[in-house]
């Protein structure tokens, strides 16, 4: 049994070395079995070796520019779970891996893994009392994010549309160049709805957004809907989204990113200054280095195409 706590609403798994060790080598043959049989899919980009944010938007760049300069316009749905990784059951997610070729011991200590964990809540020294977790792969764990890149790795199988995952991030898009370009578009969302209420995951609809880009998307903006619990939701339209650390916007043209990049290392600038009473050059330089440049450097090689 591994004690699970509560910390910042969101459940962490507390385990010892030699259980992480143990994680990390059934992990790797893990991978090196779905890698040899070609089971993952090749749109996925987390957690996996080689693949990182900056290569999937690379990729998505790639694409989106062709179809702009087409003169076509890319409708993008982006989706958002709700509480991914806690509420993957833990039967589908051994079906899901014996369905993968992954069984014997293995997959009994997996199962032995995953099973018969427990969950209390501990506030200011004071704890709950114990409750069963039936549900989600171990946040905190070596082996979680691995099998929740194989809980959800099938999800755009079907899908006649581009897509793309990062973990638990998916958005998925197509070339606009009539109304039956977003029909097709619609049946994906459509799938993907299908696909979350066999699975026993849930989509946090208020944060699934459509952006239209191109140019003269205003006066072209296309209704998408998710049907959950027997009604129909109309997505919300944005002119910019977060994308895997960069800003997506309208034009693509990236103006809202750039200034929002700046604006964040400004504020850290304005707190180290505020911080230090003497602040030499040394001093600065590392503080600079570990604080601000991460974030200038981000995705700089997705920048300097875009520039």
């Amino acid at each position: 049994m591994i004690d699970v706590y509560l910390k910042t609403n969101r459940p962490i798994s507390l385990t010892s070395i030699i259980c992480k060790l143990l994680e990390g080598i059934i992990r790797d043959n893990i991978i090196n079995h779905l890698k040899d049989n070609k089971l993952l899919s090749t749109k996925q980009f987390g957690f996996l070796k080689g693949r990182s944010t900056t290569l999937q938007l690379l990729k998505i760049l790639d694409d989106w520019t062709e179809i702009l300069e087409s003169g076509d316009l890319i409708d993008v749905v982006y989706t958002d779970f709700q509480k991914a990784f806690d509420t993957v059951p833990h039967r589908r997610m051994l079906t899901k891996l014996e369905a993968y070729g992954i069984n014997g011991n293995l997959l009994e200590w997996i199962r032995s893994f995953l099973t018969n964990r427990k969950q209390r809540v501990k506030i200011k020294g004071r704890t709950s009392s114990w409750s069963d977790v039936i549900s989600g792969v171990p946040q905190g764990s070596v082996l979680g994010p691995i099998l929740f890149v194989i809980y959800i790795n099938d999800i755009i199988d079907n899908l006649n549309c581009d897509a793309y995952l990062y973990a638990d991030d998916m958005k998925v898009y197509t070339r606009v160049s009539n109304d039956t370009d977003r029909a097709r578009l619609q049946t994906d969302v459509d799938a993907v709805v299908e696909w979350t209420d066999k699975w026993l995951l849930k989509l946090n609809i208020s944060k699934c957004k459509v952006v239209t880009i191109g140019r003269d998307t205003d006066s072209r903006q296309y209704p998408y809907w998710i049907m959950q619990n027997n009604t129909l939701h109309a997505l919300a339209t944005s002119t910019g989204e977060r994308d895997l650390g960069v800003t997506v916007d309208s034009n693509l043209n990236f103006d809202m990113h750039i200034q929002e990049i700046v604006n964040k290392a400004n504020k850290i600038l304005g707190v180290i200054k505020r911080s230090f009473k003497y602040l030499d050059y040394t001093t600065l330089a590392l503080l600079y280095k570990a604080m601000v440049r991460s974030h200038l450097e981000y995705a700089q090689m997705y920048g300097a195409l875009i520039s």
